[in-house]
Protein backbone atom coordinates (compact mmCIF):
# COMPACT_ATOMS: atom_id res chain seq x y z
CA UNK A 1 0.00 0.00 0.00
CA UNK A 2 1.60 3.35 -1.12
CA UNK A 3 1.48 6.58 0.58
CA UNK A 4 -0.97 8.34 -1.66
CA UNK A 5 -3.78 5.39 -2.04
CA UNK A 6 -3.40 5.57 2.56
CA UNK A 7 -3.88 9.35 2.14
CA UNK A 8 -6.92 8.86 -0.29
CA UNK A 9 -8.52 6.34 2.20
CA UNK A 10 -7.82 8.60 5.18
CA UNK A 11 -9.70 11.57 2.73
CA UNK A 12 -12.62 9.23 2.12
CA UNK A 13 -13.16 8.74 5.38
CA UNK A 14 -13.08 11.97 6.76
CA UNK A 15 -15.13 13.09 3.30
CA UNK A 16 -17.69 10.34 4.55
CA UNK A 17 -17.98 11.34 8.24
CA UNK A 18 -18.31 14.98 7.71
CA UNK A 19 -21.07 14.43 5.09
CA UNK A 20 -23.15 11.89 7.14
CA UNK A 21 -22.57 14.55 10.15
CA UNK A 22 -24.02 17.81 8.30
CA UNK A 23 -26.47 15.23 6.30
CA UNK A 24 -28.08 14.49 9.73
CA UNK A 25 -27.69 18.22 10.96
CA UNK A 26 -30.07 19.22 7.94
CA UNK A 27 -32.51 16.37 7.67
CA UNK A 28 -32.25 15.23 11.20
CA UNK A 29 -33.54 18.52 13.19
CA UNK A 30 -36.89 18.15 14.73
CA UNK A 31 -40.16 20.80 13.58
CA UNK A 32 -40.56 23.37 15.89
CA UNK A 33 -44.18 23.10 17.01
CA UNK A 34 -46.08 26.65 16.92
CA UNK A 35 -47.90 26.25 19.91
CA UNK A 36 -49.49 22.87 22.09
CA UNK A 37 -52.98 23.06 21.56
CA UNK A 38 -55.53 21.46 24.36
CA UNK A 39 -57.70 19.03 22.61
CA UNK A 40 -60.96 17.84 23.99
CA UNK A 41 -61.35 13.84 23.15
CA UNK A 42 -64.57 13.29 24.53
CA UNK A 43 -67.96 14.56 23.11
CA UNK A 44 -69.99 16.65 25.13
CA UNK A 45 -73.56 16.64 25.39
CA UNK A 46 -75.50 17.92 22.62
CA UNK A 47 -77.52 21.54 23.01
CA UNK A 48 -81.42 20.74 23.88
CA UNK A 49 -83.84 22.46 20.73
CA UNK A 50 -84.92 25.92 21.09
CA UNK A 51 -88.32 26.24 22.65
CA UNK A 52 -90.86 28.47 21.95
CA UNK A 53 -91.96 30.80 23.98
CA UNK A 54 -95.42 29.78 24.17
CA UNK A 55 -95.29 26.11 26.11
CA UNK A 56 -94.90 26.01 30.00
CA UNK A 57 -91.21 24.90 31.45
CA UNK A 58 -91.44 21.68 33.00
CA UNK A 59 -91.56 21.72 36.88
CA UNK A 60 -88.07 19.87 37.28
CA UNK A 61 -85.24 20.28 34.95
CA UNK A 62 -83.60 17.00 33.42
CA UNK A 63 -80.63 16.00 35.39
CA UNK A 64 -77.36 16.21 33.37
CA UNK A 65 -75.55 13.03 32.97
CA UNK A 66 -72.91 13.19 35.58
CA UNK A 67 -69.53 13.10 34.14
CA UNK A 68 -65.93 14.51 34.87
CA UNK A 69 -63.18 15.82 32.80
CA UNK A 70 -58.95 15.92 33.31
CA UNK A 71 -55.64 16.14 32.19
CA UNK A 72 -53.83 13.75 30.62
CA UNK A 73 -49.86 14.33 29.29
CA UNK A 74 -49.59 11.99 25.94
CA UNK A 75 -45.63 11.40 24.40
CA UNK A 76 -45.72 11.58 20.54
CA UNK A 77 -42.86 10.46 18.82
CA UNK A 78 -42.34 12.15 15.23
CA UNK A 79 -41.53 9.72 12.74
CA UNK A 80 -37.35 10.83 11.33
CA UNK A 81 -37.42 12.99 8.51
CA UNK A 82 -35.63 10.89 6.30
CA UNK A 83 -37.11 7.64 7.12
CA UNK A 84 -35.71 5.36 4.90
CA UNK A 85 -32.35 6.98 5.32
CA UNK A 86 -31.56 7.59 2.04
CA UNK A 87 -28.97 10.61 3.07
CA UNK A 88 -27.27 7.91 4.57
CA UNK A 89 -26.93 5.69 1.02
CA UNK A 90 -26.61 7.85 -1.12
CA UNK A 91 -23.62 9.80 0.78
CA UNK A 92 -21.67 5.76 1.83
CA UNK A 93 -22.13 4.98 -1.93
CA UNK A 94 -20.27 7.77 -2.65
CA UNK A 95 -17.40 7.93 -1.31
CA UNK A 96 -17.18 3.89 -1.09
CA UNK A 97 -17.61 4.12 -4.90
CA UNK A 98 -14.47 6.72 -4.11
CA UNK A 99 -12.70 4.27 -2.09
CA UNK A 100 -13.03 1.53 -4.43
CA UNK A 101 -11.83 3.07 -7.27
CA UNK A 102 -8.63 3.96 -5.71
CA UNK A 103 -8.20 0.36 -4.33
CA UNK A 104 -8.53 -1.09 -7.26
CA UNK A 105 -8.54 0.02 -11.08
CA UNK A 106 -11.43 -2.20 -11.95
CA UNK A 107 -15.33 -1.63 -12.17
CA UNK A 108 -15.69 -4.48 -9.79
CA UNK A 109 -14.12 -2.81 -7.37
CA UNK A 110 -16.36 0.60 -7.45
CA UNK A 111 -19.68 -1.24 -7.32
CA UNK A 112 -18.71 -3.10 -4.00
CA UNK A 113 -16.98 -0.09 -2.38
CA UNK A 114 -19.97 1.38 -3.54
CA UNK A 115 -22.06 -1.40 -2.27
CA UNK A 116 -20.22 -1.48 1.00
CA UNK A 117 -20.43 2.59 1.68
CA UNK A 118 -24.03 2.30 0.61
CA UNK A 119 -24.85 -0.30 3.57
CA UNK A 120 -22.48 1.50 6.05
CA UNK A 121 -24.22 4.89 6.03
CA UNK A 122 -27.29 3.36 6.10
CA UNK A 123 -26.39 1.75 9.15
CA UNK A 124 -24.36 4.79 10.44
CA UNK A 125 -27.93 7.26 9.95
CA UNK A 126 -30.21 3.97 11.73
CA UNK A 127 -28.13 4.48 14.74
CA UNK A 128 -27.71 8.36 14.66
CA UNK A 129 -31.88 8.62 14.20
CA UNK A 130 -32.34 6.09 17.10
CA UNK A 131 -30.00 8.03 19.60
CA UNK A 132 -32.31 11.14 18.63
CA UNK A 133 -35.42 9.87 19.21
CA UNK A 134 -35.46 11.39 21.96
CA UNK A 135 -35.64 15.20 20.35
CA UNK A 136 -38.42 14.11 18.20
CA UNK A 137 -40.60 13.57 21.18
CA UNK A 138 -43.50 16.22 22.27
CA UNK A 139 -45.68 16.01 25.06
CA UNK A 140 -49.28 17.63 25.00
CA UNK A 141 -52.11 17.72 27.65
CA UNK A 142 -55.37 16.67 26.52
CA UNK A 143 -58.51 16.88 28.12
CA UNK A 144 -60.06 13.70 28.55
CA UNK A 145 -63.85 13.52 29.89
CA UNK A 146 -65.60 10.24 31.06
CA UNK A 147 -68.25 8.92 33.53
CA UNK A 148 -67.53 9.69 36.71
CA UNK A 149 -65.11 6.82 38.63
CA UNK A 150 -63.37 6.11 34.73
CA UNK A 151 -60.54 8.39 35.71
CA UNK A 152 -57.37 6.58 35.32
CA UNK A 153 -55.44 6.41 38.91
Amino acid sequence: MNKSMLMGVVAGIGVATAGGVLGFQYLGKPAQPAVEEETAVATAAPAPAPRPAAQPRAAQPAAAPAQECWDEEVAVTADPKDEHRIAGTALGAVVGGAIGKDVGDRNITTAAGAAAGALIGRKIQERIQENNADQRTTTTVERRCGPVGSRPR
